[in-house]
């Protein structure tokens, strides 16, 4: 994925002695280079202890939000497995970092990028809201991750030039002259590394922006004005620049995990590396040795490889030996759910570092603690930043009614499944843009990743519509050759293998068996698409005894939940896709898409296609014609609908926290059966807003105006449900096999 960009290095090269100085200079009066204070203090000798605050990938929660808590959450401790916390906010974090800080001499706050993109705020403020919370936290130096550019370069370099108060870092990265008309001031603004003096230990700080999810910048030109460079390259490069005048080099980075552990075993003299993009915790820590990817057998030496500078077109490698070394390597995780605190333990003692120790190297790490602290309802807010979020909270209640109602979820929707294959909610998304009006295509295809959040049992409002799909991407329909569809799913087969074999996509008119094991061609990479099934039959085919009734007794040909058989693909046939605007672009990777020379953008956006698909669905306990089953008590209700459901009416019931119907009451037949559970939440919802009320005489006007349980229950008489009558589970669509 990554190109070799040697004339860039080359040219950087020919700097060294020049930056070299500076960086020495700077770094003896404890600043950046390019500023001029006070002596700093002496340099260290012996054990030193370091801090590094490490938050990534807040995509834009810069708000609380609710989240239903899996497994893996749940173990680190943000609640009980299954149960709705309140989780994330950048006030809380904040109160977290400036605790953290006081409680250690040396400590640096350092952020990985992709605090853009995530929700609603992004879509309404484009950034600014992110930089100047961060700013207004007191972050260190933030990275550039992929996500930044979401809405182009020129946006990113204004709110960075406009809000941000504190280094903005990418080595990896030749940025476009910003003298130039019409580009990106980023060329002024972001640097390759800064460096910081505390008290004596002089940290190197060196940042990694993203380049496998930014599908334009290996084009050249392209329209981000990037030039990406060799992630080993630059990484030696800055290591070999800082090491003389730093203590300790430090990466951030935005490469993914697989990346970060390539880059530490091809390079040497990295002594931490916290990284993101995979939304992952790594607790604990892993360690990682440098140095450790090349071996050579007649000097029983590792090295690593450079380029050589004696011939450097002809791309010839040179080899450096040394002897690999543990680099720390942190994952803090993502959705503003978590803060990591890394503790480091460093030495420059020969003592304390043994035999193999380079006093060239500075101090190394002895040893390390991680501690990760859950950002959730316990953590109260730094009213300093609860103060710059305020006017923007203010503002997107004026923009969009986020807490308008689309549905209600009973039991949720999970964006993953199980199995590895089609989900409960990207069954859901993939049917609501296949059967979108204007759109109704043959089949519908859309990435797993695109969809961002899990939709939370309860109300299902306009802002978690905003976390499923923070993306303003487009519904795009195009034409395919059953060849074609062919070749796309062998592609969707290839990505998922090597994704774990987790399918990367959501489908909806069409079935598919993905075989990870299997190979295209003999020696070709694995994953293969077999059984693609694309339509049924008409008239239809049932299959109640399974495959064995369907037209050659195919795996995968019977629908048991719908007990049709589905057509096969047939390579001579059309078929018209519907898909995302992004996918048909090429996004990830999708260049079978990109291509394609029938699409045409409907401009249906899949956030709206999704909402709308939830709204024409019918209440929870709605008879056959649609419509609430009329009633006069409960027990009415749970005699014909279900013991969860009750009998709403105005005047008949408590306005308590569990809306309990008035004893002895009676709505005459004039009542409807709805869930218990849906009135409780709605009147949550709605006593939550006059609790916002600043006065106590303000709240109880709002409570007895809203009548909180009263107008929860009319609302639960027509809201539509998010359950399996909109195909909200899974049905094996997509197999996966050979795992």
């Amino acid at each position: 994925m990554q190109k070799q960009q040697t004339a860039p290095l080359r040219r950087a090269t020919a700097l060294i002695p020049f930056a070299a100085s500076v960086i020495a200079g700077a770094v003896a009066l404890g600043t950046s280079p390019g500023c001029v204070t006070k002596q700093a203090p002496p340099r260290l000798d012996g054990q030193v202890h370091l801090t590094l605050l490490h938050t990534s990938d807040i995509h834009s929660r810069l708000l609380p939000y609710n989240l239903q808590l899996g497994q893996v959450d749940a173990g680190l401790g943000l609640g009980q497995v299954q149960s709705i916390v309140n989780v994330g906010g950048a006030a809380r974090i904040s109160h977290i970092v400036g605790r953290e800080r006081a409680r250690s001499s040396r400590v640096l706050h350092l952020d990985g990028g992709d605090c853009f993109q995530g929700a609603p705020i992004f879509n309404f403020y484009s950034g600014e809201a992110e930089i100047k919370t961060l700013a207004a936290m007191g972050v260190d130096a933030m990275i550039v991750a992929n996500h930044e550019f979401d809405k182009g370069a020129l946006n990113l370099g204004i709110q960075l030039q406009q809000n941000s108060n504190f280094p903005i870092l990418a080595a990896n990265y030749i940025l476009e002259d910003p003298a130039q008309p019409g580009a990106s001031p980023l060329g002024s603004i972001i640097q390759p590394y800064t460096v910081f003096n505390l008290d004596g230990l002089r940290v190197g700080i060196i940042g990694m922006g993203n380049l496998s999810s930014m599908t334009s910048i290996f084009d050249a030109p392209n329209r981000l004005g990037i030039t990406p460079l060799n992630t080993t390259e630059v990484a030696q490069f800055y290591v070999d620049l800082l090491r003389p005048s730093v203590d300790l080099v430090v990466f951030v980075t935005h490469l993914g995990l697989d990346v970060d552990e390539r880059m530490i075993q091809t390079t040497t003299g990295i002594d931490v590396v916290l990284g993101g993009h995979n939304h992952i915790v790594l607790q604990p820590p892993k360690r990682v040795q440098d140095c450790s990817r090349y071996y050579d057998e007649e000097k029983q030496s590792y090295y690593i490889l450079l380029n050589d500078e004696q011939n450097p077109e002809a791309g010839e490698k040179s080899r450096r030996y040394c002897k690999p070394r543990d680099v720390v390597l942190a994952h803090s995780g993502a959705f503003a759910k978590y803060v990591g605190r890394l503790d480091l333990v460093v030495s420059n003692l020969p003592e304390d570092l043994g035999p193999d120790y380079d006093p060239n190297d500075g101090f190394e790490v002895l040893s390390s603690v991680y501690d990760l602290f859950p950002v959730n309802a316990q953590v109260p807010d730094d009213p300093i930043v609860a103060a710059v979020l305020e006017p923007y909270e203010q503002g997107l209640d004026a923009l969009a009614d986020l807490d308008l109602f689309v549905g209600y979820a009973r039991d949720g929707s999970r964006r993953f499944s199980t199995s590895g294959g089609d989900s409960p909610l990207g069954n859901m998304v993939a049917a609501a843009m296949w059967l979108r009006l204007g759109v109704q295509t043959d089949f519908s295809l859309t990435n797993s990743t695109g969809i961002r959040a899990d939709l939370v049992p309860g109300p299902v409002t306009i802002e978690q519509l905003y976390n499923i799909f923070p993306f303003d991407n487009a519904i795009t329909k195009m034409q395919l050759s059953g060849v074609e569809v062919q070749d796309l799913f062998d592609f969707v087969a290839r990505r998922s293998t090597g994704r774990g074999c987790v399918s990367q996509v959501q489908i909806a008119g069409a079935r598919v068996v993905i075989n990870c094991s299997a190979q295209q061609t003999p020696g070709g990479p694995p994953g293969l698409a077999t059984n693609i099934y694309i339509g049924t039959y008409e008239p239809p085919i049932t299959c109640p005894n399974g495959d064995a009734d369907c037209p050659g007794q195919a795996f995968g040909s019977c629908d048991p939940e719908a007990n049709r058989c589905w057509r096969p693909l047939d390579g001579f046939s059309m078929y018209e896709l519907a898909t995302s605007d992004y996918l048909g672009a090429g996004g990830s990777g999708f260049r079978v898409l990109q291509r394609n020379t029938t699409q045409f953008n409907t401009q249906i956006q899949q956030r709206d296609a999704l909402g709308d698909y939830i709204r024409a669905g019918k209440p929870c306990g709605a008879g056959q014609d649609g419509r609430p089953v009329s009633c006069s008590t409960d027990a009415d209700c749970e005699s014909t609908v279900g013991e969860d459901f009750v009998c709403a009416c105005p005047g008949q019931v408590e306005e308590g926290l569990q809306c309990q119907t008035k004893e002895g009451g009676s709505c005459n037949n004039a009542g409807a059966c709805v869930l218990r559970q849906c009135r409780i939440d709605l009147a949550t919802h709605r006593r939550e807003t006059c609790n916002a009320a600043s006065e106590d005489y303000l709240r109880e006007q709002c409570l007895r105006t809203l009548s909180p349980c009263a107008t929860g229950g009319e609302t639960c008489k027509y809201l539509a449900c998010v359950d399996r009558r909109i195909g909200n589970y899974s049905d094996g669509r997509l197999r996966m096999v050979g795992q």
